[in-house]
């Protein structure tokens, strides 16, 4: 580009004087973007589109080119300063041809749009074309008949175009003071002035459009509706608080912005005058909404990110890559606080669903996961406002049980994270909480890949337990049964369970904890096998342990309480499903066993207290529990002697009576040996005064039969 500024003082052109014509280009058939004459104002700057840039001189017979009148003496002629200016030939603000001035943006990105660099002529139309394109490969295992069908339930477009305005301007008419205020949309004056405008349509234009009125609302009223028109005095929606620092400012919202109904936008950048003489400046930003997403609707609406992925409806069954949704106006830059997408995943009767999670990406959080070798399942920590997480639902109406969380895998060396399901239904979470303007889909995003494979089909023991109380024996058998999972489930929902194995502790998991949620036990040398022991409750809590076999020496207990029991007194208002998951990895041939109660906390007014508790536990039982051959209670209370003899299981009427019968025996017996010994001190005093008596005779014998009592 070049770019010329006259020094001397001038004015637009006068046919009765001497005048300098200015074109776009080296001929005089290039559009003219500049004429002025002497004794004006200063000459503003003429910037060429091109390489190019001609400047004529133009005499007159009826005047001479002077400066201004102020000056002393007359300046004949004109001076002119000329400038090379480089700008990129691939941003939008360089055109390569001078007609039609016409500009392509296409991709998945966003980006800021402005004005042409160069100066433009009067009667000057530019479009920008804008357009939304793919550049990630779409999940395509569903037949193409369903495809067809429309069951994936796609938008018509994949992407749509997304316009933030944060500046538009149209300075006065040459030579004019502007008295007004100019802000960041243009001048606030009561009068519209269109002379220099910014149309906004719908659609794709491949030409500008022929308007009757100024609005062109009889011209193409349905075709290519116009969004929006920006002149001189008018203020339609904008978000000129965008030109802030995006870390601070508010995030734009659709209110204050627009938003095509199609994958294109066409802007149309119209003025009358020329641009040198008066400026017409805009700058926006446009961003490409990507409304794709992989597998089928969940639920309902175009902002709703839930999806399934179900094996029956798909024709290939080879792996299959998955991703997060990259629709802006989900997260906290297109104005939403929280997210929370749901990835379900359903096989067939004798299926399982295998996940592998390839990449995590949770920027502006404190957040790192680590995998449990023991166990082989990832677990976060830090600041988990923003993770991906798995579950599983062990039968098909049961709750889910999680079994992995993963955040910002930058971090971590232990990828790719990988489950195998023991059933047929898998669930991926992707959750951001508190986000701000700066989570986008490049900040917070995941990409994983799913396969329905075969699962054993001899497994043929029910593990989903219900009751007040049992005990559960492991004899394992077929190796592919022995991982499936325990699912043992109060009776009602006012109770609680506590689950109590024979076991050495390792470690324990809890989400609710941020910065410190493992909590290590024993190492895992004291253990004598390489099975593990998995406990987990319903909201996340998860007690990694060591078995032992129940004529193990060693006197360790791991237990574990339902979700809820450790909020008490206020366990009425936690509503949440009190399950507790029991699993049993790489089992070894052996016999392992655990023994679970139902629990009901004890009420606080001591008049009403139950019969049956566990005083260690604070906690009421089942009447079954009492007295059934095993100890469910820490303490071993409800096994005792004193519990469970057959006298004290009398009613108590009879008991008070067998009580009365045994104090009166007692008082009878004591009357009886009273008697009894006072009788025997009575003749031990007699046989003692005889004695003495005998004792003073000194002639006296002693037959030696006699008999003396």
């Amino acid at each position: 580009m070049e770019w010329i500024e006259s020094e001397k003082y001038s004015m637009p052109y006068n046919i009765r004087s001497d005048y300098v014509t200015v074109y776009d280009g080296y001929t005089t058939r290039d559009p003219i973007i500049l004429k002025f004459c002497g004794g004006g104002q200063a000459v503003p700057s003429a910037v060429s589109s091109g390489p190019e840039l001609l400047v004529e001189f133009t005499t007159s017979p009826y005047g001479t080119f002077t400066g201004s009148s102020s000056q002393v003496l007359p300046l004949y002629g004109f001076q002119l300063e000329v400038e090379v200016i480089f700008v990129d030939v691939q941003s939008p603000t360089y055109t390569k041809n001078k007609k039609p001035c016409e500009f392509w943006v296409r991709g998945s990105g966003r980006g800021i749009l402005e004005n042409p660099k160069h100066s433009l002529a009067p009667n000057t139309t530019c479009l920008y074309h804008l357009q939304g394109i793919g550049v990630f490969k779409t999940f395509d295992h569903l037949s193409l008949s369903r495809r067809t069908n429309g069951l994936m339930h796609q938008p018509q477009s994949r992407f749509k175009v997304w316009i933030s305005m944060m500046k538009f301007n149209l300075d006065p008419e040459f030579g004019q003071m502007d008295e007004t205020s100019v802000g960041a949309i243009g001048v606030l004056q009561t009068q519209e002035d269109c002379s220099g405008m910014l149309r906004i349509w719908d659609g794709a234009l491949r030409e500008p459009p022929q308007c009757k009125d100024l609005n062109c609302a009889s011209d193409m009223p349905q075709v290519h509706p116009s969004l929006v028109q920006f002149c001189r005095g008018t203020i339609p929606r904008t978000c000129d608080r965008s030109n802030i620092n995006e870390t601070y400012a508010r995030p734009c919202t659709v209110s204050e912005s627009y938003v095509s109904s199609s994958d294109s936008i066409t802007l149309e950048l119209k003025n009358t005058e020329s641009t040198v003489l008066r400026p017409l400046e805009f700058k926006l930003k446009y961003e490409f909404i990507d409304l794709h997403q992989d597998g089928l609707p969940l639920g309902g609406g175009e902002h709703d990110c839930n999806r399934k992925f179900i094996s029956s409806l798909m024709d290939r069954k080879d792996p299959a890559i998955f991703r997060s949704v990259r629709n802006i106006f989900l997260f906290g830059r297109g104005g939403t606080r929280n997210l929370k997408c749901i990835y379900k995943f359903e096989g067939m009767r004798g299926e399982r669903v295998r996940i592998k999670l390839r990449k995590v990406t949770t920027m502006n959080r404190q957040c790192m996961s680590r995998v449990d070798e023991d166990i082989n399942r990832s677990f976060c920590y830090g600041e988990t406002t923003a993770k991906v997480e798995i579950f599983e639902r062990p039968y098909h109406d049961s709750i889910l049980l999680p079994r992995g969380c993963l955040c910002n895998s930058s971090n971590s060396s232990h990828l790719p994270v990988e489950y195998t399901s023991t059933s047929r239904d898998v669930e991926v979470h992707f959750i951001a909480f508190n986000m701000s303007t700066l989570d986008d889909p490049d900040a917070l995003n995941f990409e994983g890949m799913f396969e329905f494979i075969k699962g054993p089909t001899n497994c043929k023991d029910g593990r989903r337990k219900f009751g007040p109380s049992g005990t559960i024996d492991m004899t394992f058998g077929d190796l592919e049964c022995r991982t499936r999972p325990w699912l043992i489930e109060p009776s009602n929902g006012n109770k609680f369970l506590y689950v109590r194995l024979k076991a050495i502790f390792l470690r324990k998991y809890s989400p609710k904890r941020t910065m410190n949620t493992t909590v290590v036990g024993t190492s895992s040398y004291r253990c004598e096998t390489k099975s593990r022991a998995v406990l987990t409750t319903a909201e996340g809590l998860t007690i990694t342990a060591c078995p032992l076999a129940p004529d193990s020496k060693a006197y360790e207990f791991v237990e574990i309480f339902s979700a809820g029991w450790n909020e008490r007194p206020n366990f009425a208002l936690v509503n949440r499903s009190k399950a507790i998951s029991v699993e049993f990895l790489r089992p070894a041939n052996g016999d392992f066993s655990f023994n679970w109660m139902e629990l009901i906390p004890r009420p606080t007014i001591s008049l009403a207290d139950c019969q049956y508790k566990c005083s260690e536990l604070n906690a009421c039982v089942n009447v079954s529990v009492w007295c059934d051959g095993v100890a469910h209670c820490p303490s071993g209370d409800d096994e005792t002697f004193l519990q469970c003899s057959a006298i004290m299981k009398l009613p108590t009427e009879i008991l008070a009576t067998l009580c009365l019968i045994i104090v009166l025996f007692c008082c009878a017996f004591a009357a009886f040996a009273y008697k009894k010994i006072k009788r025997k001190l009575r003749g031990s005093t007699m046989l003692q005064t005889r004695l003495k008596s005998l004792s003073s005779m000194d002639t006296a014998v002693l037959d030696e039969k006699e008999v003396i009592c």
